[in-house]
């Protein structure tokens, strides 16, 4: 995705926006659905772990920004027997089910992580020990950083969630723009601040 000049900052900037696909007992669980003309490159990824459309029991939203939002429409249509979920906070273009703090769906227990939008959750694979984070923070040349404050809903309570999910106990962390992280890398921006 390319942002222009003066769109999230002084400079252009041009970000990757990843999806996830979560393997479970009797299925796969999506986490979110990308831009819009996403659902090609899903059904690829689905295919590359042996599964179709058929297979997507849930859809979970991290927020309701269209980066993660835009390709909805197209995975519904290709998985209609699929529970969509996402936070209440947020106004979504479709019926979504509450993803509440605590609930844990598919083996992913849902985080309130408020901030960059007033429902922004992030997900716990506790067996995995991994965190999918959302847009709470994303990986900039090398480096985790904040999600940039244009598009920010609420600076203070993100950074409360930021503060948040550093107490969590997971190892591995993958932001929805950028590389993989660590959860030290996590701790190391909030202590920056």
């Amino acid at each position: 995705m390319h942002l222009p000049a003066g769109m999230a900052g002084p400079e252009p900037m041009d970000l990757d926006v990843r999806c996830f696909i979560v393997p479970h007992a009797s299925g796969v669980t999506i986490v979110d659905t990308g831009p819009d003309k996403s659902a090609s490159r899903i059904a690829d990824k689905l295919a590359e772990i042996g599964g179709g459309w058929g297979d997507v029991t849930d859809v979970i939203l991290t927020h309701h920004h269209p980066d993660h939002t835009g390709g909805l429409a197209d995975v519904i249509e290709h998985a209609p027997a699929a529970t969509v979920w996402a936070g209440p906070d947020d106004t979504f273009p479709v019926s979504v089910s509450p993803a509440r703090e605590g609930a844990v769906i598919r083996g992913l227990r849902v985080i309130a992580t408020p901030g960059h939008t007033a429902g922004h959750l992030s997900l716990l694979a506790v067996e995995d020990d991994v965190l999918l984070i959302g847009d709470l923070a994303g990986n900039r040349d090398g480096r985790l950083v904040r999600a940039p404050e244009p598009f920010t809903a609420d600076a203070a309570e993100a950074e409360r969630s930021l503060q948040k999910v550093t107490l969590l106990d997971f190892a591995r962390l993958l932001p929805s723009h950028g590389a993989p992280s660590d959860r030290q890398a996590l701790r190391d921006l909030v202590a920056a601040r």
